[in-house]
């Protein structure tokens, strides 16, 4: 596992490229939780976005265990007041775009979170 250091920040990211394994164990976890589960079953879908959420942080990419945590947030009062699928869905798309990014200072969690806002907007 090669770990490297933001020169700003500190923060530690994973270098994804010398890490296909993370990167692909992470893309299956994800695909395997379809948006459509938020509404259908929200427990089962919070359960596996919790699975998620442990490994991202086991794996240290805390990019996507902060959008993990974020989405569990957001979908509290989505889940009772309609809109959870399309909440997921966006979340989601930030999720698996982190995994693309290679390393990811806390910065741009920020932005990708603030992306995520705009194209609810203003629900998450």
């Amino acid at each position: 596992m090669f770990l490297h250091g933001h020169p700003e920040t500190g923060a530690v990211a994973m270098n994804h490229d010398q890490n296909p394994f993370v990167q692909a164990e992470m893309l299956n976890l994800l695909d395997n939780l379809p948006a459509e589960l938020a509404a259908r079953h929200p427990l089962q879908f919070l359960m596996h976005l919790d699975h998620v959420r442990q490994k991202a942080a086991e794996h240290r990419l805390s990019a996507l265990r902060d959008l993990s945590s974020a989405l569990e947030s957001a979908l509290q009062p989505a889940m009772q007041n309609g809109g959870a699928m399309t909440i997921a869905r966006s979340y989601l798309e930030a999720m698996r775009a982190t995994l693309d990014m290679g390393q990811i200072n806390p910065a741009m969690t920020e932005a990708l979170l603030a992306n995520v806002a705009l194209r609810l907007g203003g629900q998450a």
